[in-house]
């Protein structure tokens, strides 16, 4: 994710990597579509059917595979070897209504019009296989990959109007996709006698970017002339590393608390980032401009705003993404064998992500060397409540309920519609699950509602002139399907 106007783009990342790396995130790339944004910022809400399925609050039971993800000392639970496989489709539902004016005139962004998204269903995949080892007791051992990080929009919101550009404009102008996909093996051990277990895993993550946004420059000409549009498209991916632990620790038959927490991870990007500025067509301003030109200086710029073809220039990007850190505590209880209860509370560190230095090998589309610049995003911390209860009807049959709270991290100053997060969010699941001979078969389905946005002022936080934030009122509500099924042996 990577910003700025005509001097000021961005860069992702073309990092050689072993080629089973590849052949996996290639597998998982190809079903991560467009449009994807469940959690905070640009997290999903989770791992596993079972957990979200519960809203998350997880960390204190921890009993199946997605432990991995939320507490890894609850692998230890595990009762068997097992291997999983889960798919997620989710299904936003956005909107936004522009009002966004340069010193007080409309610039071409259909403002007062509400305008939706190229609507797309994402399909996630996470597989993981995880074995009790018999020659060490109480150790479980194994490898997950999962995808904790994502976005994706693709919206049309940039109108020339008059501006008579001597090329159409991009359909699809504003463009944001960030799949974060995570190789993780863990080991946890039990201790006590099994009261309490501690598991620690590590994180190989490998990031791909695509961002996509239109940026205007002034132009020194008159109205309606008076900015130059720049279509800036940055592609680009990497790889970045991190670990996550935890404790998981049985207060009585009925009560255990688990806590956990990850360390975040820098995913150096690069890439390439290509901008085209989009030349004019008025063949009487262009004389009239040259028979008042004075300088050779003027009649080349002149004829450079106005030449037949758009310029476009592709310089070499570097930049680095930084994922959150989190720590968390939850609380499982069950006052029978067959109910459960989850409470928990997180506290991620969003603030790490304050701002995106992009450095930039090569020539803007003037020609001119190109200049690095920096995207502020300024996000807050938050703090995320859960609770969730699993009641087994009769054996082969439970079901699960489950809530979260989970404010936004972005603020008004930097918000743009190409980050989902438009709200602080409240989510409710309703799952259930299905046991049969050596396989269980889970499904959930979640609703997220977001807060309505109102952003009123448009900012340059960091005053190199160009804006970073979209006035407008921002709507979304979120539908998401989860199915997994597990074999244990």
């Amino acid at each position: 994710m990577i910003k700025k106007c005509a001097d000021a783009r961005t860069g992702g990342v073309r990092v050689k990597s072993v080629w089973i790396y590849r052949l996996v995130f290639a597998v998982f790339a190809s079903l991560f579509l467009s449009q994807v944004g469940l959690g905070g910022g640009f997290a999903l809400s989770g791992v596993g059917s079972k957990a979200i399925g519960m809203g998350g609050a997880f960390r204190g039971l921890a009993d199946d595979w997605s432990a991995a993800y939320w507490n890894p000392a609850g692998l230890t639970q595990l009762e068997k070897s097992e291997l999983n496989a889960m798919l997620v489709a989710i299904t936003p539902r956005p909107e936004y209504t522009p009002d966004i004016t340069y010193y007080g005139i409309d610039v071409g962004y259909r403002n007062g019009l509400a305008r939706y998204p190229n609507d797309k269903t994402s399909f996630i995949p996470d597989v993981s296989g995880f074995m009790k080892l018999k020659g060490l007791k109480g150790v479980t051992a194994g490898v997950a990959v999962f995808v904790p990080f994502g976005l994706g929009s693709e919206w049309d919101l940039f109108e020339p109007r008059s501006m008579d550009l001597a090329h159409p404009y991009p359909w699809y102008d504003h463009q944001a996709d960030l799949n974060v996909i995570d190789i993780h093996p863990t080991i946890a051990k039990g201790f006590m006698d099994g009261k309490l277990s501690l598991g620690v895993g590590l994180s190989i993550q490998r990031g791909d970017v695509l961002f996509r946004k239109t940026y205007l420059k002034p132009s020194g000409l008159p109205l309606p002339h008076q900015n130059l549009v720049i279509d800036s498209k940055i592609e680009g991916d990497g790889m970045g590393f991190g670990a996550n632990g935890g404790l998981l620790f049985k207060l009585s038959d009925k009560i255990q608390f688990g806590i956990s927490g990850k360390t975040g991870s820098t995913i150096k990007l690069k890439g390439t980032a290509e901008q085209t500025l989009f030349t004019f067509n008025n063949e009487d301003l262009r004389t009239t401009l040259l028979a008042n030109s004075y300088t050779l200086a003027d009649t080349m710029q002149i004829l450079f705003l106005f030449a037949a073809q758009n310029h476009t220039s592709t310089p070499d990007a570097d930049a680095e993404l930084k994922t959150p850190a989190d720590i968390g505590f939850g609380l499982a209880i069950k006052p029978s064998e067959k109910l459960t209860f989850t409470g928990e509370v997180a506290y991620t560190m969003w603030s790490s992500l304050d701002s995106i230095l992009i450095e930039l090998d090569g020539v803007d589309p003037s020609g001119q060397p190109a200049q690095n610049s920096a995207i502020v995003l300024d996000w807050e911390n938050t703090v995320r409540f859960s609770a969730g209860l699993e009641y087994w009807m009769f054996e082969p049959l439970a079901l699960r309920l489950g809530y979260y709270l989970d404010p936004s991290p972005v603020p008004d100053e930097t918000f743009t519609p190409l980050i989902p997060d438009m709200g602080d969010k409240s989510s409710v699941n309703i799952g259930a699950a299905m046991r049969f001979a050596s396989f269980e078969l889970s499904y959930n389905f979640e609703y997220i509602k977001f807060q309505e946005r109102t952003i009123t002022t448009l900012e340059d936080v960091n005053s190199d002139g160009v804006f970073d934030n979209y006035p407008g009122v921002f709507k979304s509500d979120l539908y998401a399907s989860h199915v997994s099924l597990s074999y244990r042996f």
